[in-house]
């Protein structure tokens, strides 16, 4: 763990992603291009400092784990949806606010949605900073201590839910990761997630 605190690559990068998301979070009416651009830097910088790799998957095992992965996240979160708001009625109000703030409005949102924001995220938080973290203490702990840190910038949204889902998605994706070791895999799960979250089965 000490070694992980000197990692001072890690700790500049995770800087400066804190202070690019909490600017895309602070002026939500230019969140799409303020997020789009923080993920896309993000993503360049992990993959010039770190390269990230990922072990060969058969197509069949990407698609197979991809997918089933992604509808178990959708399948927890549609699950919370219900439940939670009946044991804390203003969480409805925050699961509309989040469905306003993510929502892709345009053709172009979703294009970035799909080719920079999410292979951006996981190339960043599972490729570079789960990978960096693991390259200092075990597995277990480097899952939890990297869904931690996905996690600490979506309170910087205010939304609760957003937070609740951070930490699942954190917690699953950095566990498949993990135990697969292929970003490939990873981004087809969270992709498919957001698109049943956003376009096929949206909670409201």
């Amino acid at each position: 763990m000490k070694n992980a605190a000197k990692d001072h690559p890690l700790l500049l990068c995770l800087c400066l992603a804190y202070l690019l998301l909490f600017i895309s979070y602070l002026d939500l009416s230019k969140f799409w291009f303020t997020y789009t651009a923080a993920m896309t830097l993000l993503m360049i910088l992990s993959i010039l400092i770190e390269h990230p790799d990922s072990q060969k998957q058969p197509l069949r095992n990407l698609l197979l784990y991809g997918s089933l992965s992604g509808a178990l996240m959708y399948g927890i979160t549609w699950t919370a949806s219900k439940w939670l708001p009946l044991l804390y009625p203003p969480l409805q109000i925050q699961l509309e606010d989040l469905y306003r703030l993510l929502s892709p409005a345009s053709a172009w949102q979703y294009a970035v949605l799909i080719l920079l924001i999410i292979p951006g995220e996981e190339i960043f938080w599972r490729g570079f900073v789960q990978r960096r973290i693991h390259g200092h203490i075990t597995t277990i702990p480097s899952v939890l201590l990297a869904a931690l840190l996905y996690t600490l910038p979506l309170v910087f949204s205010g939304n609760l839910l957003l937070v609740l889902a951070g930490i699942g998605g954190g917690l699953l994706w950095g566990t498949l990761y993990a135990w697969k070791k292929n970003l490939q895999m990873v981004i087809i799960s969270h992709l498919l997630f957001d698109l049943l979250l956003l376009a096929v089965f949206p909670l409201q």
